[in-house]
C-alpha cells in the first residue's frame, strides 16, 4: 500500500519563498548600499570586530580618529604591539584615499597574562585600538570617501586561532552633508581608550646591563611610587626584556628602580630602550593601575663611544676580569684541540736548544705576535658583530660548516706531513710548513695564530666569565681583556725562549725526536676527527658525505706529492687538479641541509599525512603535535611536558616517532586536519598507536604524568 504523499498549500510555500528572498536582498551588500569589500563590523566566534570613526564625516585639513574595537568572549584574549613569550600582535593594512595617512596604533596599557611559566601581554573582554588619520589640506573629491581595513589578529585562550577580516568604513563629506553629530556610543569607546593610554614618564631613566649579562637595572628617577605598590616593566618591542623573568623592585632614593632579566635580543650599544613602566597598587574597592611610556638610555659604562667606565665602583670586577682572563689562557695551553699544535712546535725549541738567546727569543716574540694579533682581531670582529646587532658567542667561527672542514683538511695536511707522507718543499709558503718543521720566523707567527684559531672552541675554566664580562664592556675594556687572554697563552712558550733556566730543562736532539713527530701526527688526526664530529651536528648526510670524499681526495693528493716531489711542476699541477675537485665536493657545505636526528630519542620530523600514513602501516606509534610559534599554551606544553628528558626517555622506550606540524605560517594541510577533529586552533595533540583505527586526542594542557600514563597503555 503506497503511503499517502501530504501536499503543503502553494500559498504557504510561495509566502515562504518570499519571505526567505526579501531577507536575503535586505542581508545583501548589494541592495543594502554596503560596499562590497566588506562590513564596518564582523563577528566570528570569539569576537566581534568594529571599525569606528569619529568624527563621523571628511573634512579638508582634518585630522580624525579611527577605532578598532575588539568584544571578546570570556576567558579569550588578543594581543598588545609585544606580545609577550608568545602570540601575535593584531596586523593592520589600510586603503586610503590619495594623499590621506594613517598614523601608528595607540595601544592601550596591556594586562599581563600568564600561563603556567610563561607570560603574554594583552586584552581581556574589550579593547578599542586608535590611529590617527591625516587628510590634506586640498579640496575633497565628490561624495562620499570610503576607508578599507584588512585586519589580522590572534585569539587565544587555551587554543589559539588566526582570524582576519576586510572592514569597510564610508565617510561622508561635510561639505555635502553639512554638519554630522558624532555617535556618543563611540565617543565614549574612544574616551575609554584614551584613559588607558600610558603618561609620559619623567625622563633621565636609564638601564645597565648587568657583569654576566643577564641581567638589565632600570633605573628611574623622580618617580614616587607607593611601597605597597607592585611595579613592572613591558618593552615596547620584543627581545630586550624576557616577559616571564623575575622582576625584582629595588630601593633607588627619589625615584624607583627594578631588575629585570634579559631577553633574546638584549640592547647593544647606546641603544634606547623603550617600554612601559606599569604601577599597581592595591587599594579597598579594587585596585588601582597607572602607567608611564619610558624612554630609557643605557648607562655611561655600556656607551661605546662615551665616558670609559672607570669610576672606583667598576674597576675591581675589570681587574678580576683581567685576572681571570690571564688565568684562562694558561690553561688554553692545556686543552686536547691545542696541544698537538703547541708540542710540534716545541720541536723547534728543542732543535734550538744549543742556539744563541737572540735566536730563541726572535721565536718567542713571533709566536707570541701570532697568538696577540689573532685574539685582537677575534676581539675586534666580535665587538663589530655586537654593534651590527648580531649574538655571537665566542668559538662562532665553528658555526660555519664550510670552515670547520678546512680546519680538519688544514689538520690532516700537518699530521701526514709529520707521518713522512710528503714534505713541503721550499716555495711553499703556509701552516703546513710552519708546523711540519720550519724553522723560520714566520712559520713560528703562523704557529701562533693556528694556536688561536684551534684554541677558540675550548673555553677554558675561568675563561667564560671574563669574556661574558668583555663582550658586554665598552671596546677598550673588551679588548683589554682579550689581550689579558693573549699574554696568558703565549706566555708558556715565551718563557721557553727569553729565560735560559727553562732552555736547560729541554733534553737534547736525538732519534727520539723523529718518532716524537710521527707520534705527534695521530693527536692531529685525532683533533680533525673531532672537526668532523662537529661537522656531523651542523649538516645533513650529503654534506657530511662530500666532506668524508673530500678528506679521501687530500690525502691520496698528499701522497701522490710526495711520490712525485722531485718532479715539482707535475706535482703542483696535480695539486691544482686536486684542489678543484675539492672544491666541487665541498659545494653541498657552502649551503648544507639541515641535519634530521635518527635516534628515537631526539626525532623531530615534520608532520605530513602520507608520513603518519607510512610510520602507521610499518607499526611505529606516532605523537603528533600541531603548535605554533605563536601559541603560549603550546610553549608552556612544550617546555614542561615535551622537551623533558624524561618525556624523551619514555618516548624512546616506546619507540614513539615524535612528528611536528608546525602552524606558525598558514598551511591549508594543517587547518583541513585540526578541523576534521573538530579544533579551529593550535594546539593539538595525537597519538596514533598500531591496531587503533582512529588516533587519540590528548588534552590541550599536558604534563609528564599525563604522558606517561597515556604512554603506558602501548
Amino acid at each position: 500500500m503506497q503511503p499517502i504523499a501530504r501536499r503543503r498549500p502553494p500559498a504557504l510555500v510561495a509566502f515562504l519563498a518570499g519571505l526567505f528572498a526579501l531577507v536575503w536582498l535586505a542581508c545583501s551588500p548589494a541592495w543594502s548600499g554596503a560596499p562590497t569589500e566588506g562590513a564596518a563590523s564582523v563577528s566570528t566566534a570569539h569576537a566581534k570586530v568594529t571599525l569606528l570613526a569619529d568624527p563621523p564625516q571628511a573634512t579638508s585639513g582634518q585630522t580624525l580618529w579611527l577605532g578598532l574595537h575588539f568584544e571578546l568572549i570570556a576567558h579569550w584574549h588578543v594581543y598588545w604591539r609585544n606580545p609577550g613569550a608568545s602570540g601575535a600582535a593584531p596586523l593592520l593594512r589600510w586603503t586610503l584615499p590619495v594623499g590621506w595617512t594613517a598614523g601608528e596604533v595607540h595601544w592601550p596599557v596591556p594586562q599581563r597574562l600568564p600561563v603556567g611559566p610563561l607570560t603574554n601581554y594583552g586584552y581581556e573582554k574589550a579593547v578599542t585600538l586608535l590611529v590617527p588619520l591625516r587628510i590634506p589640506e586640498t579640496a575633497l573629491p565628490a561624495g562620499a570617501q570610503r576607508i578599507v581595513l584588512d585586519a589580522e589578529w590572534l585569539v587565544c585562550r587555551v587554543e589559539c586561532i588566526p582570524e582576519s577580516a576586510r572592514l569597510t568604513l564610508v565617510l561622508p563629506s561635510a561639505h555635502a552633508a553639512g554638519a554630522v553629530r558624532g555617535d556618543p556610543t563611540t565617543q565614549e569607546l574612544f574616551a575609554a581608550a584614551r584613559a588607558q593610554w600610558p603618561a609620559d614618564g619623567p625622563t633621565g631613566g636609564r638601564y645597565r646591563v648587568s657583569d654576566d649579562a643577564r641581567t638589565l637595572t632600570l633605573e628611574v628617577p623622580g618617580l614616587a611610587v607607593d611601597e605597597r605598590a607592585a611595579v613592572w616593566f613591558a618593552a615596547y618591542d620584543w627581545g630586550p626584556v624576557d616577559p616571564s623573568g623575575a622582576q625584582h623592585r629595588q630601593t633607588a632614593g627619589d625615584g624607583v628602580a627594578l631588575r629585570v632579566v634579559v631577553g633574546d635580543l638584549p640592547p647593544s650599544g647606546n641603544a634606547p630602550l623603550d617600554g612601559l613602566l606599569v604601577v599597581e597598587t592595591p587599594e579597598r574597592a579594587g585596585s588601582a593601575r597607572r602607567a608611564h611610556a619610558l624612554r630609557l638610555h643605557a648607562a655611561p659604562a655600556l656607551v661605546a663611544d662615551g665616558p670609559a667606565a672607570t669610576a672606583t665602583s667598576e674597576s675591581p670586577a675589570l681587574l678580576l676580569a683581567l685576572g681571570l682572563a690571564f688565568l684562562g689562557g694558561l690553561l688554553l695551553n692545556v686543552m686536547p684541540c691545542v696541544l698537538p699544535v703547541l708540542a710540534i712546535k716545541l720541536l723547534g725549541f728543542v732543535r734550538e736548544a744549543g742556539a744563541n738567546a737572540r735566536r730563541r727569543l726572535a721565536h718567542g716574540l713571533s709566536y707570541a705576535g701570532g697568538v696577540v694579533l689573532s685574539f685582537l682581531v677575534l676581539a675586534s670582529a666580535l665587538l663589530l658583530l655586537r654593534a651590527g646587532g648580531a649574538a655571537l658567542g665566542w668559538g662562532f667561527q665553528l658555526q660555519s660548516p664550510l670552515l670547520v672542514v678546512l680546519l680538519a683538511y688544514l689538520m690532516l695536511l700537518v699530521g701526514l706531513n709529520l707521518s713522512g707522507v710528503f714534505t713541503l718543499g721550499a716555495g711553499l709558503i703556509g701552516a703546513g710548513q710552519a708546523l711540519g718543521g720550519g724553522s723560520g720566523l714566520f712559520s713560528t707567527f703562523v704557529t701562533g695564530v693556528l694556536a688561536v684559531v684551534v684554541a677558540s672552541p675550548c673555553t677554558a675554566p675561568f675563561m667564560g666569565t671574563a669574556l661574558g664580562f668583555a663582550l658586554t664592556r665598552p671596546a677598550g675594556e673588551a679588548l683589554a681583556v682579550f689581550a689579558a687572554l693573549a699574554a696568558g697563552f703565549a706566555l708558556p712558550m715565551l718563557l721557553l725562549s727569553v729565560s735560559p733556566a727553562f732552555a736547560r730543562w729541554l733534553p737534547r736532539p736525538g732519534p727520539w725526536m723523529k718518532r716524537l713527530q710521527q707520534a705527534l701526527a695521530f693527536p692531529l688526526y685525532g683533533t680533525a676527527a673531532w672537526l668532523l664530529w662537529v661537522l656531523s651536528q651542523q649538516t645533513g648526510a650529503s654534506a657530511f658525505g662530500a666532506a668524508l670524499a673530500g678528506l679521501v681526495t687530500l690525502a691520496m693528493a698528499a701522497w701522490c706529492y710526495g711520490q712525485w716531489q722531485p718532479r715539482a711542476w707535475r706535482g703542483a699541477l696535480f695539486a691544482v687538479a686536486v684542489g678543484a675537485l675539492i672544491v666541487l665536493l665541498l659545494r653541498p657545505l657552502i649551503a648544507p641541509e639541515i641535519k634530521v636526528p635518527t635516534s628515537a630519542e631526539t626525532q623531530r620530523l615534520a608532520w605530513s599525512e602520507e608520513r603518519v600514513r607510512e610510520l602507521a602501516a610499518a607499526g611505529h606509534p606516532v605523537f603528533v603535535n600541531f603548535t605554533a610559534a605563536w601559541c603560549i599554551t603550546c610553549q608552556v606544553n612544550e617546555r614542561v611536558a615535551l622537551a623533558t628528558e624524561n618525556t624523551r626517555r619514555r618516548f624512546a622506550e616506546r619507540g614513539v616517532v615524535y612528528l611536528v606540524a608546525d602552524w606558525t605560517r598558514r598551511d591549508p594541510a594543517i587547518a583541513r586536519q585540526l578541523e576534521h577533529h573538530g579544533r579551529s586552533g593550535v594546539p593539538l595533540y595525537l597519538l596514533y598507536t598500531p591496531g587503533r583505527a582512529t588516533p587519540l586526542v590528548l588534552p590541550q594542557l599536558l604534563s609528564e604524568d599525563l604522558i606517561a600514563e597515556v604512554l603506558q597503555s602501548l
